[in-house]
């Protein structure tokens, strides 16, 4: 699910190859404790045999895991593991996008229009078998943990609970896979539409409810700031990380 602080968090008895007798090691899946759920990280191992940040996985996947770890080449990207993914399960894929610069197409009416801005970072949750795809926000400028706040996602079509308004857009016909072509695809039904209205009146923090044309005029604001939104300016989200884990 989410990477770990630190490595040294774990394991702080090793500190080189030789305590460990010479040996190099490849990756490491760690248990972990958080509240009172347990759950399995997958961590690559770097060149001075310290442990990456990871991704938490289930036991399928940690099994998965091992059983490649031997000399038969790799035959596909399928087994890398993809540092954007934060959480994967049979239902549920969560990966996150780091913050960018944007294009935002907006139409209203008959006009279309568009804004560069520097967009934040935001988090995507896939629920499979649903075929539900949600989007939130936020403010961390390094790999998400399972203690970042979520924000609502500061766009339109999308919901109170995160939830995206596809209209003409579709997901994948097959979801079932944690490939960069899915979420890319999912990513552009979000990115590539023109927002049309706001599904919620909560896009951004403000004394009234934000209507769609006060929604435009945020997004002219960060343009004509060269800035992206600041967390005092974003609505701290009703859904938590773990809620997102369980497909809540």
């Amino acid at each position: 699910m989410f990477a770990q602080k630190s490595s040294d968090d774990y394991i702080k008895q090793i500190f080189n190859i030789q305590e460990v007798g010479g040996m190099k090691g490849r990756c490491a899946i760690v248990v972990n404790q958080y509240d009172s759920s347990t759950y399995l990280t997958y961590h690559d191992i770097d060149a001075d045999n310290k442990i990456k940040d990871g991704k938490f996985i289930d036991i399928a996947q940690a099994v998965k895991a091992l059983a490649i770890l031997n000399d038969d080449p790799i035959e596909s990207e399928s087994n890398w593991i993809d540092t954007d993914i934060l959480y994967s399960s049979d239902n549920q894929l969560i990966w996150y996008v780091p913050a960018q610069k944007r294009t935002l197409w907006f139409t209203s009416a008959e006009t279309k229009f568009s804004v560069k801005v520097h967009a934040p970072s935001f988090i995507f949750s896939l629920n499979r078998n649903a075929r539900n795809l949600r989007v939130f926000s936020c403010k961390s400028k390094s790999r998400p943990t399972p203690e970042t706040k979520l924000y609502n996602a500061p766009l339109m079509n999308v919901s109170l609970n995160g939830s995206l308004c596809l209209g003409s857009a579709t997901l994948p016909d097959n979801v079932q896979s944690d490939s960069k072509q899915i979420r890319t695809a999912c990513e552009s039904a979000l990115f590539d539409t023109n927002f049309s209205h706001v599904n919620n009146t909560q896009t951004f923090k403000s004394k009234k409810e934000v209507t769609t044309t006060g929604h435009v005029a945020f997004w002219k604001k960060f343009e004509k700031e060269n800035r992206e939104p600041k967390a005092s300016e974003l609505v701290l989200s009703t859904v938590s990380f773990k809620s997102l884990t369980q497909g809540a």
